[in-house]
Formats: C-alpha cells, structure tokens, sequence
C-alpha cells in the first residue's frame, strides 16, 4: 500500500503523512508527494491511500477537496489534528537583512502579525517545503522562507526564529481517504482511531426558515455540530451545498431520527462520511 500527499517532502502533509504510516506499518519509501491536489486524487486507486488537509484553524477551509471528495467514492478513515508550527529559514542569523519571506498562501496567512513587525514582504510560494528548498538554492540575503523545522534540516537553513504564528494552538486538519471498494474489502487492515464523527452534506428546499429547521432536527435531539458551512453548488446560480460534521454519540437511532427529520426540509441529502 502507498500513500500520497501534496507539497514537496517535509512539508506539514508529509509530516501527517508519516502519522498514517507509522499506524498501518507502511514503510517510508512507499510515501510519495505530487504537487497538485488533483494529482494526488487521481492516484487514489486501489490500495493507495491519501493524507489532505482540509482546514486550518486559523485560516480557511479548502474548498478545492472538498469538491474533489464528493466527486468519487471515496471515505475517509481517519481525520488527524497536526499543531503547525511556523519557521522563519534563512542562511544566516541576522532578520534586519530580511525584506521578504517565501511560503504556502496559509502560512503566509497565519503569519501576517509577524511579518508587519518586521517589515517583510509576503511573497506566494506553491508550499512551505519548497519555499525552503527555493531559499536554499539562492544567493539573494534578503529572501527567506516561513515552513517546518524539518525543512531546516533537510535544507541546510538556520532558523532565525521560531513559533511564529499569530495564533496559539494553529491547528491543520487532515482527512486520510481511501477507495470506498478497497475499505468494504479490508476493513480488518485499517484500524486507525475512531473520532466518531458523520459528515453530511445537503441544499436547503427553496422555502422560508429552510435552514433554521434542518438544523432544529440536530438541536431537539441535543446533537453536537462540530462543524457547518456553505459552498456554492456549481450547478444554479446562488444555490448553495450545506457541510456538516456533527459527533457521533449516543444512539444511531437518535443520529438517524434526526436525519429522517432533516429531510422534510432540504435535498440531495448524503451522507459523506462515517470515521
């Protein structure tokens, strides 16, 4: 079985990659980056498994595989919460020389505080491990990158400075997703930590109130919504799909009473997910 993730090695996906393989035996020489989302989807084939984020605690969700998830049969196995740390790298130690710092557009993000203090320019780079890999290979003293300590190592980079977040606790959220096929035949291979959760997805019926009484039907029945957005459908104007993760406790009868219900008031109901 291999695993592939985005992004160059030791970037955060790789680092979540490794998370999965230590759990399933994988060994690392059957771990592989792609530099595209879409890349990495069409690899998902039988007994390839994918490591992707899907959103940051500080940024945003991405948008872009989620649309990929329910455009194929696929499930997710596990989710995993990695703390991202941010790295300043350079080739030497002194910031003041620093006019500009080269990383993924969400580190960038998560690091604006930061580089406003020091008067450095944001410039975008495809992802963390190869903005360092890109600041290893020049001579120019005023560029450095923003990514993991790793990539420090793997680069030969000094960390000026570390922990550089803005916010305390940035956390990246990551689904690991195989072929819906391959998981009903070799359920037994994939003991991975449960985090019992369901994640749905629906439109509203084009009627007063719609979304106030689907979201009653989780309310009267005390069930916990740990996450909710809304994501054009690409296929009306203005019609929009509804993403729910909401904790599996309790009894299934209760989860499914509540499904029944939400139905009266919405369309396209599937349910996505179960891990």
């Amino acid at each position: 079985m291999q695993i592939y993730y985005q992004w160059y090695p030791w970037a955060y996906w790789n680092k979540a990659s490794l998370q999965v393989a230590k759990h399933l035996n994988i060994q690392t020489p059957h771990i592989f980056w792609l530099e595209t989302f879409k890349e990495v989807f069409d690899k998902i084939q039988q007994w390839n498994i994918w490591v992707f984020p899907i959103e940051n605690s500080y940024a945003w969700s991405i948008h872009e595989n989620f649309y990929h998830m329910i455009a194929g049969k696929y499930i997710i196995i596990w989710e995993i919460f990695l703390d991202i740390n941010h790295y300043l790298l350079w080739k030497t130690n002194d910031i003041s020389k620093i006019k500009k710092a080269y990383s993924h557009p969400q580190a960038l993000m998560q690091c604006q505080n930061y580089l406003k203090k020091y008067n450095i320019e944001p410039v975008v780079a495809s992802d963390t491990a190869g903005a360092a890999k890109f600041i290893s290979e020049q001579n120019d003293e005023t560029l450095a990158s923003i990514s993991s300590d790793l990539c420090s190592e793997l680069y030969h980079l000094e960390m000026i400075d570390k922990n550089i977040q803005d916010q305390t606790g940035n956390t990246t959220r990551f689904f690991v997703v195989v072929q819906k096929e391959v998981f009903e035949k070799q359920k037994e291979y994939f003991h991975l930590p449960k985090t019992w959760k369901i994640s749905i997805q629906f439109k509203t019926k084009d009627t007063p109130s719609a979304l106030y009484k689907c979201l009653w039907a989780f309310a009267t029945r005390h069930i916990n919504l740990t996450k909710i957005e809304s994501l054009p459908a690409r296929e009306n104007r203005f019609e929009y799909i509804f993403w729910i993760d909401l904790e599996k406790s309790g009894e299934e009868k209760v989860i499914f009473d509540a499904f029944e219900e939400l139905q009266f008031f919405c369309k396209d109901f599937k349910i996505l997910w179960e891990y």
